[in-house]
């Protein structure tokens, strides 16, 4: 090999020596730098994606905490568990499955847009006297939707 480089012209030495440094720019360019700017650009969209659900969860506790010491406008008559499924039906709401407790209700939800919840939880306090007792939430894999994993739901006294 050594040989064989010894007998290459001074301009063939030199073509091999720039095509060299070029394959190794160019390498390293693919190689290291692009997967690094490519990882930044993900984590920074991730970021913005958890900002964004901070933002909706604050938005709902804000609401929630509105909701519970809000006055209620009219109790209406009727089962609870019938109440807030007629109530989730005209809200375009679909339960996924509901368990009826002494005193409370409790509601699971597969996927549902964040505002529809708040706008349904907010109808439900405020027209039927019903209060969010716990809420557990999980992000959707759709933008703007949530998982409600617990919903328990109960009368204000």
């Amino acid at each position: 090999m050594k040989a064989h480089w010894q007998q290459l012209e001074q301009k063939e030495k030199q073509l091999i020596s720039i095509l060299i440094a070029t394959l190794l720019l160019a390498g390293g360019y693919w190689l290291l730098w692009q997967p690094l700017q490519d990882n930044i650009v993900n984590t920074q969209r991730k970021v913005n994606v958890q900002t964004q659900t901070l933002a909706d969860v604050k938005v709902l506790g804000q609401k929630i905490t509105e909701l519970q010491g809000g006055q209620v406008a009219r109790v209406a008559a009727g089962d609870l568990n019938q109440l807030v499924s007629r109530s989730a039906a005209r809200h375009k709401i679909a339960i996924s499955r509901i368990q009826a407790k002494t005193n409370s209700l409790q509601v699971w939800i597969d996927d549902v847009n964040f505002n529809q919840l708040t706008s349904w939880l907010e109808k439900l306090n405020k027209q039927y006297g019903i209060e969010i007792q716990n809420i557990d939430l999980s992000v959707s894999d759709t933008k703007g939707m949530v998982k409600v994993r617990r919903l328990q739901l109960g009368k204000r006294t």
